[in-house]
């Protein structure tokens, strides 16, 4: 499979050195727009360079692009590569807006291209083996979800999460991973209540905090705590129904914790020694999507309906009522 990656950032990176290990794959190409950066990363990882998806089109065949860039710019790539015939991986969220969602699941329907949406969290072990539980029944009827995710507030060499013209914001892109599990695992959101705080300390330290209540047309309730004010990354969660309850929390599964005092080291350290990697199981899937071996574990239109309750949130936060999504539902 010859495949081109689009963005040099973190995320970007990250996906060049996992599809370099991976069989079956040839990294064609890499797209950037900071020349000496991409000529950095171009070197490291051994492949062509470009700045343009015209270029490398021009340069080199290619079968997929793997979108790693800001929220904002995937509609446009989304319509050049899907009018090139070329299938599609890209990052979550799908797009800023639901229309923009809209227009690229579109698109790339009537150029008869897949399009592959990177909703990591599904890969997760922890995730992956609650959403089974559940619909084993191992907590009988669902009643009562938490779910909690936090992050440190975007630095400032990443000020383009906080813009959310650019991002959506924290409802959009830090709680779009738990929308798109949650319907995923107790089916569509009727109505969505929000709360969204931010605060800018004296020192110009910034926090954001976000409480998203949704009642699912089953009638299962579920918090969803989001948050921009963490020293460092924190994720939870507990399914509780009529017969039991599964819980989760991220510090629990880290039993070895590496802590330095240089903040600059390049120190690769595995958050669990227990698990593969999420990102390698994720890529993995999508080269036997892109092959033909087997269907997404994460449809478009499931990335288009956790957009749909992220946009939910934000209004309901602005307006102070709650939005409902899908009319009718149990315990309306």
């Amino acid at each position: 499979m010859k495949i081109a990656v689009v963005g040099i950032g973190i995320l970007g990176q990250r996906h060049l050195k996992i599809w370099a290990q991976l069989k079956g794959v040839e990294i064609v190409g890499v797209i950037g727009r900071n020349q000496e950066k991409l000529q950095l990363v171009g070197e490291q990882y051994g492949v062509r360079t470009f700045t343009s998806v015209e270029d490398l089109l021009l340069e080199q065949e290619v079968e997929a692009f793997d979108i790693c860039t800001p929220t904002d710019t995937h509609l446009g790539f989304v319509t050049q590569i899907a009018e090139a015939r070329k299938h599609i991986i890209c990052a979550k969220p799908l797009g800023v807006t639901s229309e923009e969602a809209e227009k690229m699941i579109a698109i790339c329907e009537q150029n008869h291209v897949q399009l592959l949406v990177s909703h990591t969290l599904r890969f997760f072990p922890e995730y992956a083996n609650a959403k089974e539980q559940v619909a084993n029944g191992a907590i009988g009827r669902p009643g009562v979800i938490r779910m909690s995710r936090g992050v440190p507030h975007p630095s400032a060499d990443r000020e383009w999460y906080t813009d959310e013209m650019r991002s959506g914001g924290l409802f959009l892109d830090l709680g779009v991973h738990e929308f798109e599990w949650i319907q995923s695992t107790f089916g569509e959101a009727h109505r969505v209540m929000a709360k969204h705080v931010k605060h800018t300390e004296a020192s110009g330290r910034s926090m954001e905090y976000g409480l998203v209540i949704i009642r699912m047309v089953d009638g299962t309730v579920v918090h969803v705590e989001l948050s921009w004010a963490e020293t460092e990354f924190r994720s939870s969660f507990e399914l509780t129904g009529n017969k039991g309850m599964i819980t989760y929390n991220h510090d629990e599964t880290n039993p070895v914790i590496l802590k330095v005092h240089n903040e600059e080291s390049s120190v690769e350290f595995p958050k669990s020694m227990l698990r593969r990697d999420p990102f390698v199981r994720q890529l993995e899937h999508f080269l036997d999507c892109l092959n033909g071996k087997t269907e997404p574990v994460v449809l478009a239109t499931d990335a288009l309906a956790a957009i749909r309750i992220a946009e939910a949130a934000r209004k309901s936060a602005l307006e102070g009522q709650p939005v409902v999504l899908i009319k009718g539902g149990r315990g309306k």
